[in-house]
């Protein structure tokens, strides 16, 4: 630990001295000095205590709060969910998370010595029920086009071809200190039993309960058959709601209007910076109604749910949530000037 200060060698009643330390952490976290509110005692003799103090480095969740609310026009917003009781996470109190959003959010990251870029951070659950907030990225580019899963089934959990692909063979091609960045999380599995009425009524803000909803409340709503609602592991695709999310105030467009493109989500494609491979693209939530249909994201722009996992091969791009512990090491987010990262 750096040393900065070193005082209060006074002979005063060790009681006394605890007390005016504890008024000197609250001065410096008031005025801003939060980074400096880190302690260390030493006891010299029977009443004589030395405190230090010592500089906390910010975790890199930390460091991209405090940019939110369109901060240095970083893009990055904060969401608020409403506390419900029936889905997996937020069913005890409010979730806010903080997303970038817009055509050019400065939200790029060099991870594994490649362009990737930041969705936000989330509230995360690690998968034994430890929720901290947490960095979540996506590659800025596809890996190549991939089948959802060989065996006809959209149980992603089950491990499904592309969720072994990606924990497996994906995960050990990248550097060994890209691995180690990456924490344990509990991905949602909630999907939506898909009705057509002149294309899906259904808006990526509502998809964001449908992805994390406890349990089916009719048959096959969420979840197809004995679909798991969660998976733990590292590498997982983006949802339904983090493709609406990413654009400018759609998210509560459908998904997809087969009478015009003016209702959906395609009307925000100029300010959807995810909308930038413009392929097919796998995403994570399942065709509850089947047992081997999944979403994509089609080139055009809109989200599609009636795609058997089998048929083809679309772009993928892998998602993972960073360690607690990592840190913005450098960059500005720009993409000639990217975020670093450091544990």
């Amino acid at each position: 630990m750096k040393k900065i200060i070193s005082f209060l060698k006074t002979d005063i009643k060790i009681i006394n001295s605890y007390f005016l330390f504890a008024i000197i952490l609250i001065i410096l976290i008031s005025i801003g000095y939060s980074s400096y509110a880190l302690f260390s005692f030493t006891k010299t003799s029977t009443n004589v205590i030395e405190a230090t103090v010592g500089e906390l480095k910010k975790s890199g969740a930390d460091t991209l709060i405090k940019l939110t609310d369109n901060t240095n026009d970083s893009g990055l917003y904060t969401i608020t969910h409403p506390k419900d009781t029936t889905l997996q996470i937020g069913n005890d109190k409010d979730i806010t998370e903080y997303r970038y959003r817009g055509a050019s959010p400065k939200n790029y990251v060099t991870f594994n010595n490649e362009t990737w870029r930041i969705l936000g951070v989330f509230p995360t659950d690690d998968g034994t029920g430890n929720i901290e907030n947490r960095i979540r990225i996506i590659r800025n580019e596809s890996i190549g086009n991939k089948y959802w899963d060989t065996s006809d089934s959209n149980n992603w959990a089950r491990p499904s071809t592309l969720n072994t692909e990606l924990n497996t063979t994906y995960l050990n091609s990248l550097t060994s200190e890209a691995q180690n960045m990456i924490g344990n999380t509990k991905y949602y599995l909630g999907g939506k039993n898909v009705t057509y009425n002149n294309g899906y009524a259904d808006t990526p803000l509502q998809f964001y309960s449908y992805e994390r909803k406890i349990q089916n409340t009719t048959s096959n709503e969420f979840y197809n058959g004995t679909n798991p609602n969660s998976w733990v592991g590292k590498l997982g695709l983006m949802y339904v709601s983090d493709y609406g999310y990413a654009s400018s105030n759609c998210e509560n467009k459908r998904i997809y209007d087969y009478n015009s493109s003016a209702n959906d989500i395609r009307a925000c494609n100029d300010t959807n910076w995810l909308y930038n491979i413009k392929d097919n693209e796998w995403i994570l939530p399942q065709n509850a109604g089947t047992s081997n249909r999944a979403f994509y994201v089609n080139s055009n722009g809109h989200v599609n749910y009636n795609f058997v996992v089998y048929n083809g091969q679309f772009a993928v791009r892998p998602v993972l949530y960073l360690k607690s512990a990592v840190k913005i090491t450098g960059g500005s987010g720009t993409s000639t000037n990217p975020y670093t990262l450091g544990l």
